[in-house]
């Protein structure tokens, strides 16, 4: 018969099952969770439609959520040119790109990827329209700045230039139109939309789900399987 003592230690180690069983199928949920935000992102959102630049980002703030990927349109003129050595481009080529610092009214600015560094374009002081996608400023440096080459692309480079205020990030010019409205010809780089991946792979994660929910099962059955031990060694 059992005594109260006794009763109250099986409790508390059906406790401690349930708590450590209910532990690893919480972590196999979060893992399965991120295995489908994996799945998701991998597939390239709906575009939407070409905005005003300034109607999803503002000089002298950083780049919202909602700005990233966007197409955008804007006129102003150049002031400035640079070169942007050993770009990686998304068909992972590496090329040198044609930048300009386009400034716009009020005083603001913006970097713009014309095309590749090749000749192509032409740079010009007339006031040009662009339309193309806004990407958030790189962090990365592939090579030295000086006076006409960025190491990265990122406003930061370029914050003393002209006093002006600069928007956040840069915008890949998938056309740039004349003021007669006619478009200006030259080797143009992809412009995609980002995916901002998330750590691991899906397959990976999927891992971890079965790791986790094998956990489980087996602290749930651990007891029983004791219990049976116990039973034959008491038969034998």
């Amino acid at each position: 018969m059992s005594t109260p003592t006794t009763l109250a230690k099986k409790a508390s180690a059906f406790l401690v099952v349930l708590l450590l069983c209910a532990t690893f199928v919480e972590l196999g949920l979060w893992q399965l969770h991120r295995a489908q935000s994996v799945q998701r992102q991998s597939v390239t959102p709906p575009e939407k439609p070409v905005v005003d630049l300034e109607g999803v980002a503002a000089a002298g703030h950083n780049l919202r959520d909602a700005a990233y990927n966007r197409l955008v349109t804007f006129t102003g003129t150049y002031v400035k040119f640079y070169v942007a050595p050993k770009q990686v481009l998304s068909t992972k080529k590496v090329v040198d790109l044609d930048i300009g610092l386009m400034e716009l009214s009020r005083n603001r600015a913006i970097l713009v990827v014309r095309g590749l560094h090749d000749g192509s374009i032409q740079q010009s002081s007339d006031r040009i329209t662009v339309m193309g996608r806004l990407y958030p400023h790189q962090n990365e440096d592939h090579a030295d700045t000086t006076a006409t080459t960025l190491s990265r692309l990122d406003p930061a480079l370029v914050a003393g230039v002209g006093s002006y205020q600069l928007f956040d990030g840069y915008v890949s010019a998938i056309t740039e139109k004349g003021p007669s409205g006619s478009a200006i010809s030259g080797s143009r780089v992809p412009a995609p939309q980002l995916i901002n991946p998330i750590g691991g792979f899906y397959w990976q994660h999927i891992a971890y789900v079965i790791t986790w929910w094998f956990m489980a099962g087996l602290v749930l059955f651990a007891p029983f399987y004791n219990r049976s031990v116990n039973r034959t060694k008491q038969v034998g």
